[in-house]
């Protein structure tokens, strides 16, 4: 049966299991890299040419080692862990949380903050991020927990199977049309010569393509200041393309002082992650993790 491919090893692993032809490989070379345990409760370590009978059980130990730009000072610090399985866990970064160790930020980042989680656990665990969030942007952040993983991980971002979904708080109302249903923003992003990290709409080829989708969920009014809640996808991932893209709409995100104008009640872009829709690397069950909207957004009541 295609299923089963006859019980061989090697053809579960790749078909069943997913592994690649190097970490089986790998796995080959390792004392206890394939072992399959019988139904009576036995064991033994296998070759890629045995086969399985129903009823067995096939374990595969993949090794996850460290390179230099792995590793991670562990640093105690505050995690909100809204998912946590053996090969992935999510958090909640609040804003003001860099992902990783940075320029200036060697001990206070949400990785930093993981590997102290693990170690005090005495779990051998590198936490790799599976995409980035900006330091003020808030919400759902994946990490891989080892290399098998991330692969797989990083394989579904790029295929866009790995959705995240945002919200975004931005000036202004819509007209009409805008209001029905998703509307998409195709303009190329690229950084503006000699400014750190700032982005631009610009003609390639100093500009690559950019798509967001977007959608408007509630328009409401403050202090005489119109203002929209959108639901936003980006299916490219460019730095800052939410925040160039609504300011190159007309509706830069409330609080932007890059692509906006800075708001003394609001200290930040008002962005948030807040879904991750993710299928399960080995176990291919589909997952929809959210983070709540944090207490510093505009109060908007949210129609979906």
């Amino acid at each position: 049966m295609p299923e089963t491919v006859n019980g061989i090893i090697g053809k579960l692993l790749k078909t069943k299991m997913k592994l690649t032809v190097g970490e089986i490989s790998h796995a080959k070379f390792h004392e206890d890299g394939i072992r399959l345990i019988f139904s009576d409760g036995h064991e033994e370590k296998v070759t890629v040419k045995d086969r399985a009978q129903p009823g067995d059980m096939l374990r595969v130990t993949l090794a996850d080692e460290k390179s230099d730009e792995e590793r991670i000072v562990p640093c105690e610090g505050p995690l909100n862990i809204l998912y946590e399985d053996q090969d992935l866990v999510i958090v909640d970064k609040p804003a003001g949380t860099v992902v990783h160790p940075s320029h200036g930020h060697y001990f206070d980042s949400e990785a930093n903050f993981l590997a102290h989680y693990y170690k005090a656990k005495g779990a051998e665990v590198i936490p790799r991020a599976v995409g980035r969030l900006d330091k003020d942007t808030s919400g759902v952040l994946m990490f891989a927990k080892n290399r098998p993983a991330a692969g797989r991980l990083f394989r579904e971002k790029d295929e866009n199977t790995c959705r995240k979904v945002y919200l975004a708080a931005v000036i202004g109302h819509f007209v009409d049309e805008e209001n029905n249903g998703w509307n998409e923003i195709s303009l190329p992003i690229g950084p503006v010569p000699g400014a750190l990290m700032k982005q631009q709409v610009a003609e390639p080829p100093i500009g690559k393509t950019a798509l967001t989708r977007y959608r408007v969920i509630e328009q409401t009014e403050e202090n005489g200041i119109k203002m929209s809640l959108v639901e936003a996808e980006i299916l490219t991932g460019r730095t800052h393309q939410i925040r160039v893209h609504m300011a190159a709409t007309g509706h830069p995100l409330i609080g932007d002082p890059i692509y906006g104008k800075a708001d003394d009640r609001y200290r930040r872009a008002m962005l948030h992650a807040e879904r991750l829709i993710f299928t399960q690397p080995f176990e291919g069950k589909q997952y929809c993790i959210e983070a709540k909207i944090p207490a510093d957004f505009p109060v908007f009541r949210i129609n979906t």
